[in-house]
C-alpha cells in the first residue's frame, strides 16, 4: 500500500508525532512554508528574540539613514542583496533558489523613509509594516530580508526549531 503525500518520517518508517519533535517534518513532494516573522520576535517574552528584532530593525533603519544621507545607491544595492536569503531555505520556493527584488522596488521601499514623516524622523518601529505600503512585498520577502539581517545568528544556531 502506497502512502499518499507521505511525510519524510513516514516514508522512512519513523512514526513520531510532530508535537514531540523540535523541527518541522516536511512532505516528500513539497516543502513546508516557514517564515521568520519580525513581529513575533518583538512580541516574544524572550530577550534574545527581542534582541533579534532590534538587530533587524536597526539594519533596516540604517538603510533609510544611508539613503537619506546621500548614499542612496549603496542603500539600494544592500536592500537588493538582502531581499533573498537562499541559505536559510525558508519560504515557498520549491527550489530554494529565489529571486531578489529589482532596483525599482528597492527604491520604492527606501522612499518610505522620505514619504512618511514619522519614518523619516524616527525610523520604523516594526519593519514588517513595509508590506502594508509596498505592493509585492509580503511575508516571504519580509522573512528573507529579516533572515539576511540575522543570518550569522541563524547559522550559529543551526537548524530552525518549530
Amino acid at each position: 500500500m502506497a502512502l499518499i503525500r507521505p511525510r519524510f518520517t513516514e516514508f522512512h518508517d519513523v512514526f513520531v508525532p510532530q508535537a514531540e519533535l523540535d523541527f518541522a517534518i516536511p512532505f516528500l513532494d513539497e516543502d513546508i512554508p516557514l517564515y521568520v516573522d519580525p513581529f513575533l520576535l518583538w512580541r516574544s517574552p524572550g530577550l534574545q528574540d527581542k534582541g533579534l528584532h532590534q538587530v533587524i530593525l536597526g539594519a533596516f533603519n540604517n538603510l533609510g539613514a544611508l539613503s537619506g544621507s546621500g548614499n542612496q545607491e549603496q542603500a539600494i544595492q544592500q536592500l537588493i542583496a538582502a531581499s533573498e536569503c537562499d541559505e536559510v531555505g525558508l519560504g515557498t520556493s520549491a527550489t530554494k533558489k529565489g529571486t531578489r527584488i529589482g532596483r525599482a522596488k528597492a527604491e520604492e521601499v527606501l522612499n518610505l523613509f522620505e514619504r512618511i514623516p514619522y519614518y523619516r524622523d524616527h525610523g520604523f518601529r516594526h519593519f514588517e509594516e513595509v508590506q502594508l505600503f509596498i505592493d509585492g512585498i509580503g511575508k516571504d520577502r519580509i522573512s528573507d530580508i529579516a533572515c539576511n539581517f540575522i543570518k550569522s545568528f541563524l547559522i550559529d544556531c543551526g537548524p530552525v526549531a518549530v
